[in-house]
Order: C-alpha cells, then structure tokens, then sequence
C-alpha cells in the first residue's frame, strides 16, 4: 500500500514537471484532471510543487500571472481565473486539507520582507509569526502554515518577487490583467460588505502552532496561564485582537465560534499587510517572543542589532502601488458597511457580530501602521518623474473613506474617479474619531508632499495636477475644522503652554511632555525615535507656514512663467515683403504655446495652478493672495501681509534675473549676479530675445544661404540707411507699399533678456530688409514647385520666373498697402 501510495505520489510529480511543455489552458485542465483523480493523501504533499509551479519563487516567474490578459488570450485567462477562483479546483482541494490539523507546509523564510527576517535573526519572533516559525535542532527558523496560508504566501509573494520585479510588466487597464482581478475576487470573497456573504468556514482544528508556543504553555493548566504584557496604547492603536494570540493548551480547540467566522479574512488581510507593506518600516517592530510570555519591545529598550543599517530599501514596483490602492479602496468599503453602535438602553446589551467587530478594528490593527510606513518611505524616495502620481493617490484614497460608502441599493460601491467632483461637506461627528487616530497622514505627509513640491517643475501639467488633487482634497468643506480640532486636541498642553508663555520653547518631539499622551503614542508607533513633530496649524505652526509661502512663491513663479509664454505669439507676423513668402512658421505646431504643450495644455495648466492657490487659502483659512497673479506692481507686494507675515512673493523682479547692470554692452552680471547665478538662487529667462536675424539656425533651414542672405540684408541696411527710412516714412501709396515689404523697426521700450549692444539695438528700432525666409526648406520647396509649374505650362524660363515673382511682389504689396493703416514715425517724447 505504501509502495502505491509512493508511486501515486511520484505520477503526480512527473505530471507536474510535464506542464512546462503545454499551454495555460492545458495546464489548468491537467491540474483539475491531477486534483479530481487523486486522493487528498497524494494531493497533500503535491500542494507546495503545484504552488511554486503556478506562482513562481525567487527568480521563476511561474505561469506568467502577471503577463497574462483578456485581450491577448481570453482563452487563457478564464482558464487561469476559474482554476484559482474562492469557489475553484485549487480551494476545493485547500478547503479539504485543512480539516487534518497534522498537514503543514514550509515556506523558506529568505523570501520572508527584510524588516522580518531581519528580527527573526537576531532571535525574535513578530507576534505575526508567534505560531508559525518552528526551530529544529537550534538551527535556522521555518515558516510553518497550512493549506490556506500557504496558498495565500504564494499569491501575495510573487508580486515582489525579483522574477516579477524584474520583469516590470505595466498594468494599464487592471481589469483586463489576470492578476488584479484574481486580487479582486479574493477581496470581494474574503472581505464581503455584508455577512450574508461571508462565505462558510470549512470543518478545520487548529493550524499548525509553532512548538515553542505549546513548549511555553503545555504544562500549564487553563487558570494558570498568564496573559501576555502588552502596552496600553491610546487612539489609533487600542488593544489589538490581531496582535494579541489567545492562549491556548495543546488538548484545547484554538478557534472559537467568533475566531471561524472571520479567521480566513484576517489571515488574508494579515498576509498582505505583509508582504505589500512592510518591505520598508519606518521603525523596524521589536515585538519578540521571550520566556513564557509576549513582550513587545520600544527602540529605546534593546539596545541595536548587527542588522539594524543593513535593510535594503525596497522601491515598489507600479503595479504594486496599485494593487495597494485597490485594497484600501476595498477595505474602506469593507468597513464602513459596519453598523453604528446603537445606544438603545442601559439595561440592554448591544451585540456586535465577530465580523462588524472585525471591521471596526482591522485598519487600525492591521493595516495603518505598516501603510503609514509604506507612504511614509514612497513620499521619501519615489523618483521625482510622473509616476509619483500613483503613490500620491494612494495617500488620498487612504485619508478620504467617507468616498467609498456603499450604495443601499447594492453590495457594490459605485467606481469613483479622481477628477471626480466632491462638493459635499465631511461630517465631523461621524468621521471626527478617523482623523485623530490617523492625524500623522493629514500632517505629517502633507509636510512631506511639499517637501516634494519644492523639488517639482510645477510648469509640467502632471505636476500642476499632482498640487491641484492635493489642495482639491485638503480644502473639502470641514476637513480643514478636523484636522484642526483632532491636532488642537491631541496637543492641548502645546497650544495651552504657547498661550500662557509666548516665549516658551515648543518641543515638538514625542519625548517632550508638551504634547497629549495621544499623540506621543502615535508618533512613537508610526514614526522613527527622535522625529520632531511640528503642527499644521495654531501659533507654533510657522514651519508649516513657511513651507507653504515658499510653495506660493514657487506657483507664481511657475504661472509667470507659463503666462509670459502664452501671451508671445508663436508665428512673428511681418509687415515688410516678407509677410507673403515667410511661411517658415508652416514648420512650427501653431498649436503649441510653450515648450510641447498645447495652447489647451497651457491653459489647463494656469487653471491647476490657480485652484491649488485657492484650495491652499481655504486650508490654511488665509484671505485669497489677488496678487500672484502675473502683472501686479511690486508696490502691492511689499504691502501685503498675511497672519501677520511679509508677503508670499516678495517683488517679481527681484526673483526674475540674477543682479546685473545696463552698460554700453547690454546688461552684464554683477558679482552678486554671479553668486546668485553659481549658487542657483536666480536665473535667466532660457529663450532666445535679441536681434531677430541673428537667432540661432533651424534645422529647416539652409545654413549656407541664411549666412548669405544676412549679409546681403546688412549691407543693404548699412548702405541704403537713409534712403529706407525716407522711403518707409514717405507719404502716399508708395511709403505704405515699402511698410509692407520692410520688417517694422521696434518700440524703444523692448527689452531684451539676452545680452545685446545699445548700437545694434538702435539699429533694430529702425526699418530694416528681412530676406531670412528663402533660406527656408520648405519655401524653397514651394518656389521650385511653382517654377515646375511655369515651366511646363507656360514654358517660362529662369529670367522670366524672376520677373513673375517681381510681378507677384508687386501686386501683392499694392493691394496691401491699400489696406493697411499707416505706420507714422515714432516720437521719444512719447516714451
């Protein structure tokens, strides 16, 4: 019996190496055929082979999940889908394993998140692991788990995996990918908005403690165990029933009734808290499993590891951070379908259901601390490119639930867009308790986005949109009160000791005792010992207030910017001869108004950067700044303050251009100019302004014939000075026909960002001969198309096409100049 049992076990092994040379979907139709054809006895130890073979480790990317798309093989997908489905073959077979409380699987803790293996080495165990690691023969730590949590492993590793990571396929439609719709039956299934469909939990015991835990607690009778020293902690982080194993004596039953009902969805939250967010803890968690009870560790009582400055920082790939933005957005859902606590008498007891009562509690047991560790290392290190965008909305979908109610009608909420309108107030009763015990992601992220900011091209529109969302969000009716009222509250001692001592040091640092219990415990859970926390609001808000006067001046400078381009024209229309062939500007994107932006882009632009100005002031309730925009007097600027402070911009032409005098030669830098320039405090304007015909040579043009045509022009101009000012200023039809054809001199008031000489600028306020526009590719083109032409129908000749184009000029100017309003010459005095 024995030897069959092996050799069953040894067919299913051979087949499973066999599923290499098929495709997707013969691979799925094999594996239901192996799990419907065996016994679980031969299933049992096949499930580890069969889950790296589907999933990959390390460096196999398995079937390829994350490649794998409805639109390139539908055939395939639905395969996939239905084989790994909550109801499918492979959880058939899980769901029949875990009723044998003997069945355990390894899974090698080297693909464990760094911050864990790291803890494990240095001999402890995380509270997460406490009836899971298993220690044999004093050597290296395994990860013990059943059927389901190593199912669960798998699924969740494989996205940061260095197989996937390498690979950095792009999601751009999730629901068209395999893997996030696999994510999202597994939320929808796991974590149901209602309990009329919590799935049923099948016939399990206990899963597989780790003997330490039944070493410290077999002797010990019921009564006499102790339970195990936790800290008492305040707001956010309450008395955990995630983090807090029951005890247990090994004849006893590990689940109760309540623990069954919601022990796979907690299992599966937990194993994705996991592996997606605590790959880069901003405090490496020192919860250690010592003698015979549970003690958690603060950084200031153990002293530092070998280990403690090896932690690779893990970047998240952009898959991932949407994957992570679609579970919060889920849990939300998840959680605000638990009812309202009820007081309907004293004398009658409210019953709350084991899943409500899950929903209340998981975010701040589960979740919270390692998201906030997750944005808190993304804010810090995410390239400085577009991409930030996906962990920026990360942040947003966190701190707004109140966007995710479910709809009454349905269990599933209504998908909501980011650029999604959201007029409606927050109900402060209501969601007052959510914000206190998350107050470090209102502030503290914040204060870290405009850290971002200042290192942000804000003329970019994907930046301008990043600081709109931002500033659309935080200026949401009654959002601002909350925060205010959640900081005001849990520093009370802070604000009460600024107003009894104006001169009194702040402190800021969660060791000082200025602030509220409260929010020590949350700074001291969330943040890295010795962080500094400094208000948003109230009288020792002033770094927050610096911050967000240096972003002012950094959107006005960015709106400057952007204004003074769209208002240049971007064809430079002639008035000379010129004006009828000059089509170079045919090269040119009419529509583009600054750099590669459309003049749309421009104006969508202007409009992020306003409504950031807006959403800012109604923030910070500071009265709305008239005078950042592009125009104003400098006077305006100096006499305006705001809370008491000087202005947010200060005079525009001081933040222009660095230092310079006007001499003889044009405008030179000073030594301060020089400093300002080296040290990046100012710059110049990048964008040729100087002699129109001396502007650098296009690619479309003729280099040879623009050299030429230039010297020919200068010294017609040089020859012919007085002759052309006579002839431009003439009266009659033949001046007007010369104002056509000679380029227009220019006003005196023009100044010029780039260096040029007072002669040569006297010389351009003066008419002047423009031929630049034949050395022009593509008119060139056009005139020998129109010689082709000629020459064919009309068989002119070279002398004789010349004599045309004259002709053409001619008429052309004539009838212009019939048109036309006469230019008169300029008078100085009128300056």
């Amino acid at each position: 019996m024995a030897s069959s049992t092996a050799a069953v076990g040894t067919s299913i092994s051979i087949r499973l190496k066999n599923l290499a040379l098929k495709t997707i979907s013969q691979r799925c139709a094999e594996v239901d055929a192996i799990i419907k054809s065996s016994g679980g006895k031969e299933l049992r130890n096949a499930l580890p082979d069969l889950l790296e073979n589907i999933f990959g480790l390390d460096t196999d990317p398995g079937w390829g999940l994350d490649i794998l798309c409805r639109s390139i093989n539908t055939q395939d997908f639905d395969a996939v889908r239905k084989l790994l489905a909550p109801e499918g073959p492979l959880f058939t077979l899980i769901n029949s394993l875990q009723g044998d409380q003997y069945i355990s699987y390894e899974f090698p803790t080297k693909y464990l998140p760094a911050p864990t293996r790291h803890i494990i080495d240095e001999g402890g165990i995380p509270l997460f692991y406490a009836n899971k690691l298993q220690y044999q023969n004093y050597g290296r730590p395994t990860v013990v788990l059943n059927a389901f949590e190593c199912y669960m492993f798998h699924f969740v590793y494989c996205l940061v995996s260095p197989a996937w990571q390498k690979r950095n396929s792009t999601w751009n439609t999730l629901p068209d990918c395999l893997y996030p719709c696999l994510l999202d039956d597994y939320l929808t299934y796991f974590l149901p908005l209602y309990k009329d469909s919590l799935p049923a939990m099948p016939h399990s015991v206990s899963p597989m403690r780790s003997p330490m835990a039944h070493s410290i607690l077999g002797n010990k009778s019921p009564s006499n165990v102790t339970p195990p020293k936790t800290r008492s902690r305040l707001g956010l982080l309450k008395s955990s029933f995630t983090t807090t194993p029951k005890q247990h004596t090994q004849g006893s039953p590990v689940f109760g009734q309540s623990e069954a009902e919601t022990w796979r969805s907690e299992t599966f939250l937990q194993i994705l808290a996991e592996f997606w967010l605590n790959q880069n803890p901003v405090e490496v968690e020192r919860q250690l499993l010592t003698g015979n009870a549970m003690t958690m560790y603060t950084p200031s009582q153990r002293t530092r590891g070998p280990f403690d400055y090896l932690y690779e920082h893990f970047m998240p790939s952009k898959n991932h951070t949407r994957l992570v933005r679609m579970l919060i957005k889920h849990i939300h859902n998840f959680v605000n379908t638990a009812p309202h606590d009820v007081l309907t008498s004293a004398y009658q007891q409210h019953l709350v259901s084991p899943l409500d009562e899950f929903k209340k509690n998981l975010l701040a047991h589960i979740i919270q601390k390692k998201m906030y560790a997750f944005l808190r290392h993304g804010f810090d290190r995410w390239p400085l490119d577009s991409s930030f965008r996906l962990m920026l909305e990360t942040w947003l979908t966190y701190i707004q639930p109140w966007r995710y109610m479910p709809s009454i009608n349905n269990n599933r909420t209504k998908t909501r867009r980011d650029s999604d309108s959201d007029n409606k107030a927050v109900d402060e009763i209501r969601w007052h308790s959510f914000v206190e015990d998350n107050l470090l992601f209102y502030t503290v992220l914040f204060q870290e986005f405009l850290c971002r900011v200042f290192r942000m091209d804000l003329t970019s529109p994907i930046n301008g949109l990043m600081l709109y969302r931002v500033a659309k969000v935080f200026s949401i009716q009654n959002l601002s009160a909350l925060i205010r009222s959640a900081e005001r509250d849990m520093c009370s001692s802070l604000y009460r000791s600024i107003r009894l001592s104006p001169t009194h040091d702040l402190g800021g640092s969660y060791l000082s005792p200025e602030t509220n219990l409260s929010l020590h415990t949350q700074i001291s859970e969330l943040e890295r010992s010795g962080f500094q926390y400094f208000p948003m609001f109230g009288p020792a808000a002033e770094p927050s207030m610096q911050a967000v006067s240096d972003v002012m001046k950094q959107i006005c400078q960015a709106k400057k910017v952007i204004t003074t381009a769209e208002s240049v024209p971007t064809k430079h229309t002639k008035s000379g001869f010129s004006s009828f062939f000059d089509v170079s500007t045919w090269f040119e994107d009419q529509n583009k108004s600054f750099g590669d932006l459309s003049v749309a882009e421009v104006k969508k632009l202007n409009g992020y950067l306003e409504m950031s100005i807006k959403g800012l002031c109604v923030l910070f309730e500071i009265p709305p700044p008239e005078y950042l925009t592009y125009g104003m007097s400098s006077s305006l600027h100096d006499q305006t303050s705001v809370l008491g402070q000087t202005s947010y911009l200060g005079n525009l032409s001081e933040l222009e251009t660095p230092d310079c005098e006007d001499t003889e030669e044009g405008l030179q830098l000073t030594p301060l100019g020089r400093f300002q320039l080296m040290n990046r405090m100012k710059k110049f304007d990048v964008g040729y302004q100087g002699d129109p015909a001396l502007q650098p040579i296009r690619s479309f043009e003729n280099a040879l014939l623009v050299r030429l045509l230039h010297q020919f022009c200068l010294f017609v101009n040089t020859q012919f000075h007085n002759e052309i000012l006579d002839l431009y200023y003439k009266d009659g039809i033949l001046g007007k026909m010369f104002q056509v054809y000679l380029s227009p001199p220019l006003t005196p008031d023009k100044r010029f960002s780039s260096p040029i000489s007072r002669n040569l600028q006297k010389q351009l306020e003066t008419p002047r001969l423009t031929l630049r526009f034949l050395a022009n590719y593509r008119n060139l083109v056009y005139l020998g198309i129109v010689y082709l032409f000629m020459r064919f129908l009309f068989g002119l000749g070279p002398i004789g096409y010349f004599f045309f184009l004259l002709f053409c000029g001619l008429v052309i100017g004539f009838l212009r100049a019939l048109v036309q309003p006469r230019q008169t010459v300029h008078d100085e005095n009128d300056t």
